[in-house]
C-alpha cells in the first residue's frame, strides 16, 4: 500500500473517530439531568440544594440571641434537614458575661425548620472560653440544652493547669464540664519572677 492510500485511511480513521467522540458528547449532555448541571456548575456537593459561601446565622428565642455561627461555606441538603458546614465558628456569651468561642474545620448541624437542635463537630474542635482551652477530636453541640458531649481524648489548658481525659460532658453557657474517665491533672507553679510582678 503506498504512503498516500496510508495517510488517507488514517485521516479517514480520525475523522470517524472525531465524529463519534462529538456524536457522544451531544448525547451525553443533552441527558444529563438539570440537577446535575447545576451541581457541576455550583461546585455543590451530591444530594445538596444549595451552596452559600461565608456563611452567618444568628439563633434567638424569646428574642434575646442565643449564639452566632459563622462558616466558610454552607452546603444545605436536599431535604432541608442538614447544614455541613466548612470552618464553622460558634460565638456565645457565658452566663457570667464572658464569651465563650468554638472552632471546628467541619460541622453537620441537624434543623427543624430554622432551628438548630443538634450540631456534630469534627475534624479538630476547640472551644475557648474564658482563659482555657479546650480541645477533643469530635463533638456533639446542643444548643437548646446548652450541652456538649465528647467522646474522645479531651485536653483543658489555661491559667497554670493542663487536664486531660477520656469522654466529656459540659455546659458551654455556665461553662461547667466535667470529665469521664483517664482523668490526669498538671498544675504548673508560677514562676518567681511572675509572682515578684504580682506582689
Amino acid at each position: 500500500m503506498s504512503p498516500k492510500k496510508i495517510a488517507k485511511a488514517l485521516a479517514g480513521f480520525g475523522a470517524a473517530a472525531l465524529i463519534i467522540l462529538l456524536i457522544a458528547t451531544v448525547w451525553i449532555v443533552r441527558h444529563r439531568s438539570a440537577a446535575q448541571v447545576l451541581e457541576t456548575a455550583a461546585g455543590l456537593v451530591p444530594g445538596t440544594l444549595l451552596r452559600a459561601h461565608n456563611f452567618h446565622w444568628t439563633q434567638m428565642k424569646a428574642g434575646e440571641r442565643q449564639w452566632v455561627l459563622t462558616a466558610g461555606e454552607a452546603d444545605y441538603t436536599a431535604d432541608k434537614t442538614t447544614l455541613k458546614l466548612t470552618d464553622a465558628v460558634v460565638t456565645m456569651v457565658s452566663s457570667d458575661g464572658k464569651p465563650v468561642v468554638v472552632n471546628a474545620p467541619h460541622a453537620d448541624l441537624t434543623l427543624n425548620g430554622n432551628h438548630v437542635t443538634r450540631a456534630y463537630l469534627t475534624g479538630g474542635t476547640i472551644i475557648h472560653f474564658g482563659d482555657y482551652v479546650l480541645t477533643t477530636d469530635s463533638a456533639t453541640f446542643i444548643p437548646d440544652d446548652d450541652k456538649v458531649e465528647a467522646p474522645g481524648l479531651v485536653t483543658l489548658v489555661g491559667d497554670g493547669l493542663k487536664v486531660t481525659g477520656v469522654g466529656l460532658i459540659g455546659h458551654p453557657k455556665t461553662r461547667v464540664f466535667q470529665l469521664n474517665t483517664q482523668v490526669e491533672t498538671v498544675v504548673t507553679p508560677k514562676k518567681d519572677s511572675e509572682k515578684s510582678k504580682q506582689s
